[in-house]
């Protein structure tokens, strides 16, 4: 008879854990490994609980997610005081928004794939449209301009994250030049003058170049 004994594995005291914990190991687990990682299993097991245990502190996956996100956006940080100008207030908030995003790279693929609503983002909300409004934006005007930057910035930062973020930036750069290298170059010329230009249209440059442009147009239209 073999005599070894498999060593069982720890599990966490009955009643232990809060949704916060449970929310908050989704998050980094999410983060670190992606969305498509996020089973109740992999979490069960980063929490060394039951995978039941879970569901007495989310309804299922869906519930998940959103309280994930809504957590991820607590992190947002946008200057105070805000600017004094549409535009300026804007672009403060988009800038948040993608500093946060990149930190959990998790939101971005949630917020393309569900709804989130909560508390958090009508607080968030009721700041944009109180800055705005001081600085002459009515609140419908302002509600639009604001998701607008929302939109703009969560499509390119789920744009950025598997060129430049996830792997080096050298690596996206020789991706475009090897493909580019088997094309006869007399048929593109003009490409030809911009390549090294090509690496950076999933970056920081790129990002201020569309939300200055966004914010800009969004403060005109006010006028």
């Amino acid at each position: 008879m073999d005599s070894r004994v498999k060593p069982q594995r720890r599990r966490r005291p009955r009643g232990s854990l809060t949704r916060e914990q449970v929310v908050e190991a989704a998050l980094q687990l999410a983060d670190q490994d992606g969305v498509e990682a996020l089973t109740m299993l992999t979490l069960a097991h980063r929490l060394e609980c039951g995978v039941m245990t879970i569901y007495g502190y989310v309804d299922n996956k869906e519930d998940l997610l959103d309280a994930i996100a809504l957590r991820g956006l607590a992190d947002v940080r946008v200057p105070r005081p805000l600017p004094r100008q549409p535009a300026a207030v804007l672009v403060a908030w988009g800038r948040a928004l993608r500093q946060t995003l990149i930190e959990h790279p998790s939101l971005a693929l949630i917020f393309l794939s569900q709804a989130v609503m909560g508390p958090g983002i009508f607080r968030g909300i009721e700041a944009l449209l109180g800055a705005l409004s001081r600085a002459g934006m009515p609140p419908d005007t302002g509600l639009h301009a604001i998701y607008a930057v929302v939109i703009y910035t969560t499509g390119f930062v789920a744009w950025e994250l598997p060129r430049t973020r996830r792997q080096p930036v050298s690596v996206y750069e020789v991706a475009w030049r090897r493909e580019f290298a088997g094309l006869p170059i007399e048929e593109f010329p003009l490409t030809a003058s911009v390549l090294d230009e090509l690496p950076r249209v999933a970056g920081l440059e790129q990002f201020e170049l569309g939300l200055a442009a966004l914010a800009t147009g969004l403060a005109r239209g006010n006028r």
